[in-house]
């Protein structure tokens, strides 16, 4: 095996990683970080972690734009897909084990909001650590440009987070939802309605394709009712926590389909509930 070979898949779910938090779909984090290593071919550079991630972010930026065309006309909420994981032994691939904490699926979500540009340069910025003139490369602008859209992208995450938190959400952790997961499937909702913020949001992903709500549900008595509703009407689901790419996450099996609950917390109070029912984006690797 070549070095270059031996970086590549070295470097390959830090590559992953990337282009999955830039464009919020492991499909297409997949095709650019091949497309990446077609374009390794022939060449010779110096540093090839950073002309790695150089071109997957360039890619991941063209597929982002092209996406946001997409998403105009996308039925309902827009959420990132959820990668279910197969546990795995300690000893398994380095590209088969959960992707490490650069990817949390809150911000995944979140950084959605932005366009694709100060998505990369904030990735670039927050994530990867790249200097300012780096990053201008990337994108096609001056590193003063992307100092400004950095900080308006900040300010923006920040409003976006949620109403009132002074911290941007995080995915919650395995313990949070083992506690809720056993609470839930004893039928004690109220362990997790006591928990939810005043600025809390659920997003129902169906794409039109299941019953969803059509909008994001705001507060706290909204969600409450909410999730009150569906439970009277499929039963309490059968609640399990599972791996996923970015973090731990409920998987929820009811009578009338399958859903991924991603929680999001902030200042130990749960932010929003991320609640995946597509099938075409439930995926598992």
């Amino acid at each position: 095996m070549s070095d270059h070979q031996r970086t590549w898949l070295a470097e390959r779910p830090r590559l992953l990683g990337l282009a999955y938090t830039v464009t919020g779909s492991w499909q297409d984090a997949e095709d650019v970080v091949s497309e990446a290593w077609l374009r390794l071919e022939g060449q010779m550079p110096e540093d090839l972690p950073a002309w790695l991630t150089t071109v997957v972010s360039r890619c991941a930026l063209d597929v982002a734009t092209t996406a946001a065309k997409r998403r105009e006309a996308y039925v309902g909420p827009w959420l990132p897909e959820t990668v279910l994981e197969k546990a795995v032994p300690d000893d398994a691939p380095q590209d088969l084990v959960v992707l490490g904490e650069e990817v949390d699926l809150a911000f995944v979500r979140l950084l959605q909001t932005l366009g694709p540009v100060d998505r990369v340069i904030v990735v670039l910025a927050e994530v990867a650590g790249l200097p300012h003139s780096e990053i201008a490369a990337v994108v096609g602008t001056t590193a003063s440009a992307t100092r400004q859209r950095l900080r308006r992208a900040r300010a923006s995450l920040a409003a976006d987070g949620d109403g009132g938190s002074r911290d941007l959400p995080v995915t919650a952790d395995r313990a949070t939802l083992d506690r809720l997961a056993s609470s839930l499937n004893d039928g004690d909702l109220r362990v997790l309605v006591e928990q939810l913020s005043e600025g809390c949001v659920l997003w129902t992903d169906s794409g039109g394709l299941t019953r969803a709500a059509r909008n994001p549900i705001h507060g706290p008595d909204k969600v409450a009712r909410f999730l009150g509703g569906l439970i009277a009407k499929y039963g309490m689901p059968v609640l399990r926590v599972v791996d996923a790419v970015g973090g731990p996450v409920v998987h929820a099996a009811s009578s009338d389909m399958e859903r991924i609950i991603t929680l999001e917390v902030a200042e130990d109070r749960i932010t929003g509930l991320q609640i995946q029912q597509n099938p075409g984006k439930i995926l598992r690797r």
